[in-house]
Order: structure tokens, then sequence, then C-alpha cells
């Protein structure tokens, strides 16, 4: 194994996996606390709108996703506030309409499109060093902005009623932990592709918060269950020749499933902030 590491694919592989759980544990936790799953896979699908326009324009489809997701996060916030269709129907929209649209562009982008592929599935092993940073810079901006902003969002995820009456920026949170979730989605897609994003972003914080009792701590723990399972994933790929993104879900479920056994869906921070368990 320490031979596989030499190799520099390998290498970009790893860095990439301890990026994307740092990015785990601050959106995963708030997805999963504040019970924005849907929303989750909703700016995660719309986000394919970015990548076909990429390959279409021959842009950075990475950069394009980005921008794709956090207008389809910002829409949702307001739409969600302002509308008075039911949220589901309107993320339901955003869903199809961010798919179709990545569907389109890709059929008309002239010559070879098959890298398009690796957005739907993910491919891990094949992140190039150059991304690196982005999903480094990724990284740094979430965690400093949870930093900032630790006691609003603590307020806003327990009870957004009580949020408001402390004059919190709830209107300002709602628009922008949808458009952290955007953020993620860049370091993410690359990991297990669009189809099985939702997964990710949720397994690893949902097994956190069995035995965590605080926000932090769930952030913090969700971290430490991403490595996990994103590194053991990683090596039954590499070992048994398995598709990265499936191979790293099936590990995520795998924990989940293991950690609930020992830990009683009683306890846990989601089990403090909603009154039922996980």
């Amino acid at each position: 194994m320490i031979e596989v590491l030499r190799l520099e694919f390998m290498q970009n592989a790893v860095i990439a996996a301890v990026l994307a759980s740092v990015v785990l544990g601050v959106v995963g936790t708030l997805v999963v606390v504040n019970r924005e799953v849907l929303a989750g896979g909703g700016i995660a699908h719309a986000s394919y709108g970015g990548v076909g326009l990429g390959f279409f324009l021959g842009m950075d489809p990475s950069v394009l996703a980005m921008v794709f997701g956090v207008l389809a996060a910002v829409l949702m916030g307001l739409l969600r506030r302002f509308a008075r269709q039911r949220n589901d129907t309107l993320i339901g929209m955003l869903w199809a309409v961010g798919m179709s649209l990545g569907v389109i562009f890709v059929h008309f982008t002239p010559g070879y499109t098959a890298n398009a592929r690796s957005f739907l599935f993910g491919s891990l092993l094949s992140i190039p060093r150059g991304d690196l940073p982005l999903l480094g810079a990724v990284a740094v901006v979430l965690v400093g902005f949870v930093v900032l902003y630790y006691r609003p969002l603590l307020a806003y995820s327990a009870d957004r009623a009580f949020a408001r009456s402390r004059n919190l920026p709830v209107l300002a949170l709602e628009l922008v932990v949808p458009a952290a979730v955007a953020l993620a989605v860049v370091v993410l897609i690359q990991l297990v592709g669009v189809v099985l994003l939702i997964a990710l972003l949720t397994v690893p914080a949902a097994t956190a918060g069995l035995f965590t009792r605080t926000l932090a701590s769930m952030m913090t723990a969700t971290v430490a269950v991403g490595v996990v399972v994103t590194l053991g994933g990683l090596g039954i790929s590499y070992a048994f020749d398995l598709p990265s993104g499936p191979a790293i879900v099936l590990s995520a479920c795998a924990v989940f499933t293991a950690v609930r056994g020992v830990f009683p869906p009683s306890r846990g921070l989601r089990r403090s902030f909603h009154g039922r368990p996980a």
C-alpha cells in the first residue's frame, strides 16, 4: 500500500478526500440538522446544468457548476421565502431543469464528451493536481464562515423563530446556507458525482449526529467520519477495481449502520434539536 501512495494520482485522490471531508463536516452537518436533504439534492442536480454548459462552451465545468449551484441555491431560498408553492415542488422543478439543461448541452457539444460521465458518477482517482487548490479554497472559505458566524448558525439551526426574535439575519442565512451547499457540490461532485452526491452529503453527518451533542462536535465528528469513509472507499475501489464513487457511498452507509447499532436513536444532536430520532 505504501508503494501505491507514491503514485501521483493516488496522492491527489487522498488529498482531495481529506479536503472533501472538511467540506462534509461543515455543509453536511448544516444540511442534516436543518433537514435540507432534498434542497441539497436539488442544488446538486441543478449544478449539472453548469457542467453541461462548461463542456458546450469549452470552459471549466467545475466553475460553471459552482455558478449554477449558487444561482439555484439563491433562487431556492427566495422562492421558499416568498412563493406560495410547496417547497418540495419548487426544489423538484430546479432539480429537473438543471439536469435537463446539462444533458442537452452535452448532447450538442461537438467531439468527445465521455468526461461528462465522471460528473454524473464521480471519479476520485482521476482528480488532477490542478483541481486541489480550488478544493482547498472552498474548504477554507466554509470553515471560516462557520467560525465567524457560529452562534447565528446555531440559533438558526435550533429555532428560526427564536433567531428572528433576537434580530439575527435569518433571511441572509436562508440564502447563504444553500449557497454553502452549492460550494460543497463543486468539491463532492468530483468524488461521487451528481447522482450519488446526496448520499455523501448526508450519511457522514447523520452518522456523527448519532453520538454528538453540539453543533461544533457534530461538524468535527463528520470530518472524521468523512475521512474514514472516503479513504476506506478509495482503498476498496483501488483494491477491487471498482468505481470509486459507489465504493465511497457504500462505505459510508456501512459505517452508519454499524454506528447506529452501537448508539440508540434517542441520543445525538438531531434528537436534541428536533425532539425525535434521526
